[in-house]
């Protein structure tokens, strides 16, 4: 039985991929992660835990810890699930590829996708719609724009957090914006201001092989965490041909290896979607697409075997992440209460009963978590 390593043990798709693999009993699965206090350390499909270094704060010694754990057992693939083990991932592929199977986009690919006003660039050149973004090097710059309110502040690069602010006038723009910049490493880039859309969020997810797309999902958002716009409790699969086609067009021009996210959000005025940005990793709302029947991580191991990429058809589902995020949606929001209750029996959830000691850590933690948004 092939060993598989899945970075990131403390993200919760990496516990949807170790669920959906360890099911299946196929692969041998392993897991790592800078803390003891990760959540797919608790699931029974795991064989063996690794703590490593920090990326964020050390990446050199993450990787050197990684390497260690290539050199010392054999691997068939390893999977890397957040952005930082994408990005570290992927500048040392050559590297890790003398050890192991890695199915990841070139590092200028990715330094692209994470780069807002990069992915705006292409989208231009690409011909597709996107957010109007505002740009001013000063104060006075900014006091000669004719901005339209509300606008959207948000970080010029992927942080690996949802770094996102709302302003309804000049005076809250000057201080979000200025505290955006006190308060984070942006290496140099401004925050991105843009004109706030009203509409579905949807998401394009696919897999590429040597710059051609094999296989695809989509999904549109029903609910989020935090309310006012954030990462998806409550999704459901859909299709557009619009959607299909810009999020092919942008991943085929960045001749695309692997998985990816191209994010949209429709906008009521105008009908039209626009192109918020490029996640490139494994994405938040992965369960849904492996109960809808789009296997990502098998993609990987097929790859990674040699076998052929058949293309799926995929069933349309919907799904909800009570423990990770759509509780919290609820206590903010308490006249969504019937709107939860109907959706934790119609929709697929995250709760697992053969697999529960995830689920027991996720309801520890949600003290921590109201104890760190209050006193933070």
């Amino acid at each position: 039985m092939s060993n598989i390593l899945i970075l990131d043990g403390d993200h919760k798709n990496t516990l949807a991929i170790i669920r959906f693999l360890g099911k299946k009993g196929e692969f041998n699965l392993d897991t790592l992660s800078h803390t003891r206090n990760s959540i797919c350390f608790y699931s029974k499909y795991v064989n063996e835990k690794f703590i490593v270094q920090n990326p964020k704060t050390n990446p050199t010694g993450y990787v050197k810890d990684l390497k260690d754990i290539l050199m010392k057992k054999k691997y068939l693939l390893i999977i890397p699930v957040s952005f930082i083990s994408f990005q570290l991932c992927s500048q040392f592929q050559w590297e890790l590829k003398k050890f192991t199977h890695l199915i990841i986009a070139d590092f200028e690919s990715i330094q692209i996708a994470s780069n807002k006003n990069l992915t705006y660039a292409l989208a231009e050149n690409l011909g597709i719609p996107y957010p109007k973004v505002y740009t001013f090097n000063s104060e006075r710059e900014l006091m000669s724009l004719d901005l339209e309110f509300p606008l959207v502040i948000k970080a010029p690069l992927e942080l690996g957090k949802n770094l996102v602010k709302y302003v309804n006038n000049i005076e809250e723009l000057k201080m979000d914006y200025g505290n955006m910049i006190k308060e984070n490493e942006f290496n140099g880039h401004n925050p991105v201001v843009q004109k706030f859309i009203i509409g579905d969020g949807v998401g394009f997810f696919a897999f590429y092989k040597s710059g051609k797309c094999e296989n695809y999902f989509m999904h549109r958002r029903v609910r989020e965490y935090p309310c006012s716009g954030g990462s998806s409790v409550v999704a459901e699969a859909f299709h557009d041909n619009e959607i299909l086609a810009n999020g092919k067009k942008i991943l085929d021009e960045l001749k695309w290896e692997g998985v990816a996210m191209v994010e949209f959000k429709k906008d009521n005025s105008t009908g039209m979607y626009n192109l918020m940005e490029i996640n490139a990793k494994f994405w938040g709302s992965l369960d849904l697409a492996l109960v809808c029947g789009a296997d990502f991580p098998g993609l990987m191991i097929d790859s990674a075997l040699g076998k052929e990429i058949v293309p799926w058809t995929y069933k349309y589902k919907r799904f909800q992440w009570i423990l990770n995020g759509d509780l919290f949606h609820l206590l903010e929001r308490p006249g969504i209460f019937f709107k939860f209750i109907k959706d934790i029996f119609q929709s697929e959830n995250d709760i697992w009963l053969t697999d529960i000691k995830p689920n027991l850590f996720q309801i520890f933690y949600i003290p921590v978590f109201y104890f760190k948004k209050w006193f933070k």
